[in-house]
């Protein structure tokens, strides 16, 4: 799948305000939620850098870095949905 295939499948977010900012991207929705979100502080990374490593990660299976917080559902039970707001 090319990264522009890939991107059109994502939902991007943004939770809190200045220094406390933080990105999301959820992928792969279906009937009961996503399956994969990575988040981070605009602090730590940008919003494509963190593009790159969801894409890195679900396609080359590269672990995300530490500062990267990454959340994957095993079963379609435990998909998830986006959340309206985040603590930072």
């Amino acid at each position: 799948m090319s990264k522009k295939e890939f991107k059109e499948r994502c939902s991007f977010h943004v939770y809190g305000k200045g220094q406390r900012k933080l990105n999301a991207i959820y992928y792969d929705w279906q009937f009961h939620g996503y399956k994969y979100v990575v988040k981070g502080n605009i602090n730590n990374i940008k919003l494509n850098e963190l593009f790159n490593v969801l894409y890195n990660w679900v396609n080359k299976n590269e672990v995300p870095p530490y500062y990267v917080d990454y959340n994957y559902a095993e079963t379609d039970e435990g998909r998830f949905k986006v959340k309206i707001s985040e603590r930072c």
